[in-house]
Parts: C-alpha cells; structure tokens; sequence
C-alpha cells in the first residue's frame, strides 16, 4: 500500500510559525501588563504612605510647608497612579487583540490540519479500494484457472 505524502506541509510550517509568533506577541503583552500592574501597586503603596506622613505631619504641630510638600507629591503620585491606569488599559486592549489574533491564527492551523486529514482519509480509501480491486482480479484470475484446468 502507497504511502499518504501531504502536500500541505509547508502551508501547515508556515501557519503553525504565525501561530507561534502570535503566542510570542501575546506573551509580551502579558509581561507588560504584569509590569504595569507591578509600578501600579509600588505607586499606591507610595500613595498610602505619603497619606501616613501626612497624618504625621499634622499630628506633629502643623508645618504647611512640609505639609505642602506631601500633599503635592501625593498629587503627583495620584497622576502617575492615573496615568498607569491609563496604560494598562491600553495594554489590556492590545492583548484582547494579540489574543484575538491568537485564536485566528490557532484556528487557520486547525483548518489546515483537518483539511490534511480529510485528504489523507480519502487516499486511504481510494487505496483501499484499488488494492480491493487488484484482489478481486487476482481471485477472478485464480477461478477461471481452476475452471480451466477442471474442464
């Protein structure tokens, strides 16, 4: 029996690259949402303690300068804290379209695979049934010299 040789292996390498350069998108998109939300958590940490040295400083007697000087940096702090809140919405979109793009590029690969094996069925049959048709004139072939030598 012949053996089934695809013609599709190069369309498959080549889908199954895309799909693996998307994977690698994806997981960068990844990392730089964790690293968003890593500089999101250290600023609200800064945040929460320049409110405890603000309640110091009022506690201590009231200093408006130092007082000021708080109260502005934890303005500036709640702009970075915006500014990364901004940021990781931005990478959140990106990656729902990395993963988007994702799940297409998984799916062209699947379209490729089920295609190959629709083919590769279909050659197993049509060998099937030519080796069926080879025996069948075998056998036809072995009868009519049996009848022959019978006679």
């Amino acid at each position: 029996m012949a053996k089934y040789r695809s013609n599709l292996t190069a369309l498959h390498r080549v889908r199954s690259f895309a799909r693996d350069a998307q994977q690698a998108r994806v997981a960068d998109a990844v990392r730089a949402e964790a690293a968003v939300d890593k500089q999101a958590d250290a600023v609200a940490g800064e945040i929460a303690a320049a409110k405890d040295h603000q309640r110091a400083v009022r506690a201590d007697g009231i200093d408006v300068r130092r007082l000021l000087e708080s109260e502005r940096y934890e303005l500036v702090l709640k702009a970075q804290a915006a500014a990364l809140a901004q940021q990781k919405e931005a990478v959140g979109v990106e990656l729902e379209k990395r993963r988007a793009a994702l799940a297409a590029a998984e799916q062209q690969v699947r379209v490729v695979e089920k295609i190959d094996e629709r083919r590769e069925e279909q050659f197993n049959r049509a060998e099937q049934l030519r080796e069926q048709k080879l025996l069948d004139e075998i056998a036809t072939q072995q009868f009519l010299r049996q009848r022959r030598t019978t006679r």
